[in-house]
């Protein structure tokens, strides 16, 4: 084979295989333009901004979209930075790539004032919820509880009062809960012990007493436990030292 012939075959592979990665970003491309968010889910989301007085950032929402702009990002430092605020993340790979289904949800230090809604059960694909550093107030419902999907759930720093609903019990994929800085009252609800992938606990200031449940023995997942400033009661559990092994922080 010359070396002409050589260089010709190399180059038409390489046009190739640009040509072939060309049109797979177009066609991923063309996929996430066809996209768009579960009509049912911007319902909810325009009727819980509504509630809490407050409205999309620029960074998404583009065109009435909920799931375009930032909210495709899949990086936390998109997600968290102070200027994508409320922010949402989407998942779009539903139904061959042309449905979108809001996964991550994030309205913090707003000074946003209202309940906890309801609507928030049409966003059961939520996984991420956190609604630190407002003064949301009323009680924390215990519909909460039926988002299953639930990794991660913060509600610190705000009004919330009355009792924690045993229905949170029910978010076995938690792993990270944090309720401090609130006006709680009550016991901890033994179903807490039900949340087994929980690695963090922040329960600082909330305003419960009385005994650290038995069940809490089953969170041997814990790195993490934040309780002080509360009237907790009785003596600490043995097994903070016996099963809580993996403690990093107490």
């Amino acid at each position: 084979m010359t070396l002409r012939l050589m260089k010709l075959l190399l180059s038409s592979s390489t046009c190739l295989l640009f040509f072939l990665v060309v049109s797979f970003w177009c066609s991923q491309s063309i996929n996430a333009q066809k996209a768009a968010t579960d009509p049912s889910e911007v319902r909810a989301l325009n009727s819980i901004f509504q509630q809490w007085d407050t409205q999309a950032a620029d960074t998404w929402n583009i065109s009435g979209e909920p799931c375009s702009g930032f909210a495709l990002s899949q990086s936390d430092s998109v997600f968290e930075d102070p200027s994508n605020n409320p922010a949402i993340r989407c998942d779009c790979s539903f139904r061959n790539n042309t449905l979108c289904h809001i996964t991550s949800l994030r309205v913090y230090a707003l000074d946003k004032r209202g309940v906890i809604p309801e609507e928030l059960l049409d966003l059961p694909y939520l996984t991420f919820l956190k609604l630190d550093r407002n003064f949301f107030s009323g009680r924390l419902p215990a519909f909460v509880g039926k988002l299953s999907r639930l990794g991660l759930l913060s509600i610190s720093h705000n009004d919330l009062s009355g009792p924690i609903p045993k229905e949170l019990g029910n978010l076995k994929e938690l792993y990270y809960l944090n309720f401090g800085v609130n006006n709680f009252s009550g016991t901890l609800p033994p179903e807490l012990g039900n949340l087994v992938k929980l690695g963090e606990l922040n329960m600082n200031s909330c305003g419960l007493g009385g005994k650290i449940p038995s069940t809490f023995a089953n969170l041997v997942e814990l790195r993490t436990v934040w309780a002080s400033d509360n009237a907790f009661t009785s003596k600490i559990p043995d097994f903070v030292g016996n099963n809580w092994t993996k403690l990093t922080s107490l």
